[in-house]
């Protein structure tokens, strides 16, 4: 019989077999739709973030550019070259300790001094909103400052209080809202407190030795492409062989947060691969007892003079529908993923995650769901294939009859390392994942 005619005989079979319900799939089901879902969300979530990062680049790094000097001021031939690029904006960065005036009290900071061009792009949000001049501006020598709710909650202040960092005295004239750039200047230790360039200037903090961070970042003119910003990091190279200044580009915003959202994804995909794999125990499992429940059907076909590969194909079909349900299932769970994140994640980072479908990472968990099941099925339908008829019969059933033959043993084979090179080549980092997939066949030839 030609393999077309077999393989559309085999499916009419499979779909009459089950239309005795799905009962005995139930976990198995549950196993892959868990899996996928998992995998196909988390790095669904993940490129949604990236894509929130890429599409926000300049408000999130302030910039076009970001020229970063640690603990030193730009000389006058590094402001003449910043300043021939387009829009320069200045800021100053550094952990102290704000006093209030009585000294009754104090709490670590992360002081940020900007000046008169900040925000390059975004927007600076305060309550009460105020201009930079109101909110930062001397009176009568005390300087304005903005800070979130958690400065006011820890040195129990309100709006209108003053305290004092280093030497000079500052008047909290509205709490800090929204900070656009604030993730390009990594994880903070404390709560952010803002003040001018003056004022910091003013407070006698910035000496010899200060560990303070200056960042100079670029608006460039309006068209200004990836290749054009290469060549200004090369030329800044080329120009400035010893200045020390790191480069960001609006491309690269938040390095850190990037390197935390992948390394998050490559453990919650792990972690779904797990559920897969544990979920293929659970395959192997099912299909046996499902097997072993059909003895009499397998039995009858054999004696009517269905080959082996016919019986084969029969219930394979059968277990590739069912999984393709759970995978589907999953599937539509991990496409919704993106959409409810958006929402939570924006109150925890300060990126916005881009809801979208993302057939990209949905593809990969539809594969490892695919692989996972072949790799765990072929074992018990190989058994059924070369059992006989007479044997099933008088109730012998698969069990003791050892590997399959050679063939199926050796597809089984091959689909688990596939699987395992699959999950070692998508990750992000390649040493972990192998420690994972190794761990895991570890743990399978011992248990086994």
């Amino acid at each position: 019989m030609p393999l077309s005619r077999t393989l559309k005989l085999a499916f009419r079979f499979s779909l009459r077999e089950m239309r005795g319900g799905l009962s005995g799939f139930l976990i198995f089901l549950a196993c892959i739709a868990l899996g996928v879902a998992a995998i196909g969300g988390v790095n669904s979530v993940a490129r949604a973030i990236t894509a929130g990062v890429a599409n926000e680049g300049q408000s999130l790094l302030g910039g076009d550019l970001r020229f970063q000097l640690n603990q030193r001021a730009a000389t006058q031939a590094e402001h003449v070259f910043l300043g021939g690029l387009g829009t320069v904006s200045h800021s100053a960065n550094m952990r102290s300790m704000a006093r209030l005036e009585d000294g009754s009290d104090q709490a670590l900071v992360e002081a940020k001094a900007v000046d008169g061009a900040y925000p390059l792009f975004g927007a600076l949000e305060t309550e009460p909103a105020l201009s930079k001049q109101e909110l930062f501006g001397e009176k009568s020598g005390v300087f304005g400052a903005a800070a979130p709710d958690l400065l006011f909650e820890r040195l129990n202040l309100g709006v209108g209080d003053r305290l004092k960092l280093g030497s000079a005295t500052f008047e909290l004239r509205a709490r800090l809202v929204n900070e656009p750039d604030a993730v390009s200047d990594g994880f903070g230790f404390a709560p952010r407190l803002m003040i001018s360039t003056d004022g910091l200037a003013a407070s006698g903090l910035i000496q010899p030795g200060s560990l303070v961070e200056n960042a100079y970042k670029v608006r460039l003119p309006g068209g200004t492409g990836e290749a054009r910003i290469k060549a200004i990091q090369d030329q800044a190279a080329e120009d400035f062989p010893v200045s020390g200044w790191s480069i960001r580009t609006r491309s690269n915003a938040a390095p850190a947060l990037s390197s935390n959202i992948e390394r998050f994804s490559q453990f919650l995909t792990l972690v779904g691969l797990t559920a897969l794999v544990v979920g293929g125990v659970g395959v192997a499992n099912a299909v046996r007892a499902y097997l072993d429940g059909k003895r009499g059907v397998i039995a009858t076909f054999k004696s009517l003079g269905a080959s082996g590969g016919f019986v084969f194909a029969v219930y394979l079909v059968q277990i590739l529908m069912i999984a393709a349900l759970g995978i589907m299932v999953g599937l539509v769970l991990g496409a919704l993923m993106p959409f409810a994140a958006s929402a939570v994640l924006q109150s925890v980072i300060p990126v916005p995650a881009e809801g979208g479908f993302y057939p990209g990472a949905l593809g990969m968990a539809a594969l490892f769901g695919l692989l996972v099941t072949l790799a765990f099925a072929l074992l018990p339908l190989g058994r059924a294939r070369d059992v006989p008829a007479t044997a099933l019969f008088r109730e012998m059933g698969f069990e003791g009859r050892g590997f399959p033959r050679p063939l199926y043993t050796a597809a089984a084979l091959g689909i688990a390392l596939l699987l395992a090179a699959l999950a070692i080549l998508f990750s992000g980092d390649r040493y972990i994942a192998s420690i994972f997939v190794g761990a895991t066949i570890f743990a399978f030839l011992v248990l086994r």
